[in-house]
């Protein structure tokens, strides 16, 4: 198969498959899943290298450790992504478990307020604050393509953190939770605005692919009789000739014209000239298969482009249709 004859199948697919934005945003997302990871191990490290001198270290390395953990079980989540077959029939499952993944983060990400939060070092409370929200707003751009999985991971890290404030009791806590519940609903909105920006340029994406399906549908096709036109037949004919792969494999033209068709024209008109065409089109397309070529190669010429098939085969075939076209 011709690379463009690939990305014509490709655009075809495309423009007709009404889940194909719903497949490329979870696409997406698994493709950023790795940077999104990598940015999470390294912002463990430094905040167990930060908390270190006032927090309890045991607490702190198995905090390390379970964010390792998570972090292996969704590159093997992004792994088996990546190698599964029939991903499109399974999509739900796939959403479902990646939505898991990023609420798991955002569990161990939150529970940094309740485990390490040091009430008596405003310093260290202003690098945990630090911390969530630039893990939190980084999120955006990685979490943000699939439906729910942003909110699953910002909710899970922020809440618990307004929540720790809203237990001091002070003005100053109530403060900053106000704060913190005000900087997560910007980020939600900002997740939603992300994600409909992405889907935006999928669906323009699509509808140019049905554009670009059209121009090269009309491009290659006649218009009357929507068979392959004069130069796309060369062309199909001209691929099967040079294919040096196909030395065992038979292919078979036949080639067809109408008697009588101007007769049919000067007594009928124009108009019966082309019900008559358009009826040996549909005879021709209901007697070739889906990798076979049919074409209106002239006013009242007709051919055939018969891959894999023999000479009996061919025949049968020409003798099929010569046959249909007789009792039309």
């Amino acid at each position: 198969m011709s690379h463009e004859e690939t990305q014509f199948i490709a655009l075809r697919n495309l423009a007709t498959s009404p889940k194909w934005i719903t497949e490329q945003l979870l696409q997406l997302a698994f493709k950023n899943l790795p940077l999104a990871l990598s940015a999470s191990v390294l912002c463990a490290f430094a905040t167990v290298v930060l908390f270190w001198p006032v927090a309890n270290n045991r607490i702190l390395i198995a905090w390390l450790g379970c964010i390792c953990l998570q972090t292996m079980f969704s590159l093997i989540l992004q792994q088996k992504y990546e190698s599964a077959n029939n991903v499109c029939e399974h999509s739900f499952r796939w959403h479902n478990a990646y939505i898991l993944s990023t609420f798991s983060a955002g569990i161990l990400w939150g529970s940094l307020s309740i485990l390490l939060l040091p009430y008596s070092s405003i310093l260290h409370m202003g690098y945990l604050s630090f911390i969530l929200a630039g893990v939190s707003a980084g999120a955006i751009s990685v979490y943000s393509p699939l439906p729910g999985a942003f909110h699953a991971f910002a909710v899970t890290t922020l809440v618990p953190f307004a929540g720790q404030f809203i237990l001091l009791g002070t003005p100053e806590g109530f403060l900053m939770a106000g704060l913190v519940t005000a900087f997560l609903l910007l980020l939600l909105s900002s997740s939603s605005e992300s994600r409909n920006h992405v889907r935006e340029l999928l669906e323009l994406q699509a509808r140019n692919a049905e554009l670009t399906r059209a121009l090269h549908h009309r491009a290659t096709h006649d218009s009357l009789v929507d068979l392959a036109n004069h130069g796309e037949f060369s062309r199909q004919l001209e691929r099967l000739a040079s294919d040096n792969r196909r030395e065992s494999t038979d292919y078979a033209l036949i080639f067809m014209d109408l008697d009588l068709f101007k007769e049919v024209n000067d007594s009928g008109g124009h108009a019966a000239g082309d019900l008559i065409l358009k009826g040996i089109a549909q005879i021709l397309k209901n007697r070739t298969r889906a990798g076979d070529t049919a074409a209106r190669v002239g006013g009242d010429e007709f051919a055939l482009l018969l891959d894999d098939c023999g000479e009996k085969r061919a025949l049968q075939i020409a003798e099929d249709i010569r046959l249909d076209i007789a009792d039309f």
